[in-house]
């Protein structure tokens, strides 16, 4: 059995109100356009800060609105929301093809991460725990744990299975709650 730490993932509303806040900052000019498509992109693709680093120009398909990740067995499209490419699309313009998008260390990324969601969650957040949203999300409205499983690139069904249980849970609970009991 797979344990997932799921005890500080924000809820999907919560991931609304983190993403509306940012673009604001954004639209404001209090951040950064690196740091407002950063933080943009953790929240609704379920990509590790490994994968969201070595993406490169070339792998992002601006007209699918998609990003090729990862090579051989463990390659995926992830779909980049309509509301974020045209950032993404004006924050890379002018990075080749074989060029990072993201030219940061794994320290800098997860510090940029900290340092906006302490901000505007007034809580430090694991990028793990946008991950985990993201999945919880994927399912809810998926529920297909195969589809779920190979976008988020696992390789196991473990983990989706212990997302699966933590939904199950949260279900029973909400409707606990609702009934009154």
């Amino acid at each position: 059995m797979v344990k997932l730490k799921l005890d500080d993932v924000p809820t999907w509303s919560e991931v609304g109100e983190f993403l509306d806040r940012i673009r604001t900052m954004y639209r404001k000019r209090e951040i950064e356009l690196r740091d407002f498509v950063l933080m943009s992109l953790y929240p609704t693709t379920g990509l590790k800060t490994s994968e969201l680093l070595s993406i490169r120009k070339g792998d992002i398909d601006f007209r699918q609105g998609v990003v090729h990740v990862g090579s051989g067995g463990g390659a995926r499209e992830i779909l980049i929301m309509p509301s974020i490419l045209p950032y993404l699309k004006d924050y890379t313009k002018d990075k080749k093809g074989e060029e990072r998008i993201f030219v940061l260390s794994r320290r800098q990324a997860l510090n940029i991460n900290h340092k906006y969601t302490e901000m505007i969650l007034g809580r430090r957040l694991r990028v793990a725990g946008w991950r985990h949203a993201f999945a919880l999300r994927l399912l809810e409205t998926v529920r297909d744990p195969s589809i779920c499983r190979k976008l988020l690139g696992q390789k196991s069904s473990k983990v989706v299975s212990a997302y699966q249980q933590s939904l199950q849970k949260s279900l029973k609970e909400e409707l606990i709650k609702s009934i009154g009991g």
